[in-house]
């Protein structure tokens, strides 16, 4: 039963959150805003979410729990991005907006470190649970990419409340996690461990790539003479793709060190790249997405052992979140500012060549982590 609640939590949190955050771009094109703007934008709502996994990591860990955290955190997402729906440009779009940026960003971090300190049976199958997570994903942007083109957003908000609250509503069945350890809260651990602070700059180097290549998506598609129908068909097909990888990524380290399987990582967003660069036609970077089960799935479940291995046993959530905020959601910042920038005074050629450069970078250091890493299966 315990596996189950998890699985429907996954599914229609992850559901809810891509009916938006799926679409975001498309989402403040909708508003009005200029690719400038929207690279700001999308990196200022990630830089408050990074606050906010900073934060409630601390706070997991001090009070000892995830789920009194979760449910609160929940609720406020529902609200907030209901308001950046229906309001335009204002203060209370900004509100709606930066709110949702700051709470969405915990829920599924928060959901992956529910399942990391629960007992070594429900830990063992994180692969497998996290995978309704991206069935979830590739449906909601299937689903509201089909919407917004042939209704409009304001038939988003009836899908978005729905879908979270159904999410909450398993979360609130479930049993909270059991923190057994003691000692200090404090950050001082993470901060003078070096293990942790290598494994943080190698990730980061990976998701600025990642989420880079993410973000020239959309400006791929509408070079090509797509729309935002087929940018929700693309995304369908990249978690649609990931589902295989979430399933055996466990069972591959067992055999593999997960040292040796990140390398696979930015090695497929290079593949996705090139095609991106050389073949700007729909079909071809529809089944590029195909090449996401090398991708973020590895990122994802590998990125979470690595760090789980070298945090302390009292900073669990606050390893986890911190880990995350400074890896995935840096990235984020970090590569929206850049290709909306480039986008904006250069031309996608550009800013495609340049993020490969980056991608580069993070396959050397994914061979360099690998060489100064002991080799341990899991």
């Amino acid at each position: 039963m315990r596996a189950l609640l998890f699985k429907i939590s996954y599914f229609f949190l992850f559901f809810g959150s891509a009916t938006i955050g799926g679409m975001l771009i498309p989402f403040l094109q909708y508003k009005g805003f200029e690719p400038i703007q929207i690279g700001s934008l999308i990196s200022l709502y990630t830089l408050i979410g990074l606050v906010g996994l900073f934060s409630v990591g601390y706070f997991c860990d001090k009070l000892k729990t995830i789920k009194k955290i979760l449910l609160p955190s929940l609720i406020i997402t529902i609200i907030a991005g209901s308001v950046a729906v229906i309001f335009n440009k204002g203060a209370i779009f900004y509100i709606g907006f930066f709110l949702m940026g700051l709470f969405s960003s915990m829920l599924g971090s928060l959901c992956d470190s529910w399942v990391m300190e629960s007992d070594e049976d429900t830990k063992s199958k994180f692969g497998a649970m996290r995978a309704f997570g991206s069935v979830g994903w590739a449906f909601g942007v299937l689903s509201v990419g089909f919407i917004i083109s042939n209704f409009g957003y304001k038939y988003v908000t009836f899908l978005y409340i729905g879908t979270l609250l159904v999410a909450a509503f398993a979360s609130f069945k479930l049993k909270d996690v059991i923190k057994n350890s003691s000692g200090s809260i404090s950050f001082k651990p993470l901060l003078t461990n070096k293990d942790y602070i290598f494994t943080i700059i190698t990730l980061l180097i990976i998701c600025i790539g990642f989420r880079g290549y993410l973000q020239l998506i959309p400006y791929g598609i509408a070079r090509a003479g797509g729309n935002t129908s087929n940018l929700g068909v693309f995304n369908f097909i990249c978690s649609v793709s990931e589902i295989a990888m979430m399933i055996l990524c466990n069972k591959i380290m067992h055999k593999l060190s997960p040292d040796k399987l990140l390398i696979l990582s930015p090695i497929g967003v290079l593949m996705q790249m090139l095609v991106l660069y050389f073949i700007p036609n729909i079909y071809a970077i529809y089944l590029s997405g195909l090449l996401q089960v090398f991708t973020y799935p590895i990122i994802l479940i590998v990125g979470r052992t690595m760090i789980d291995r070298v945090c302390p046993e009292n900073l669990k959530t606050t390893s986890q979140l911190i880990g995350f905020a400074l890896s995935n959601n840096l990235g984020i910042i970090i590569g929206s500012f850049v290709v909306g920038f480039l986008i904006e005074y250069f031309n996608i050629e550009k800013a495609i060549f340049i993020m490969m450069i980056v991608v580069v970078l993070g396959i050397l250091i994914t061979i360099f982590y690998d060489r100064k890493t002991k080799d341990k299966t899991i």
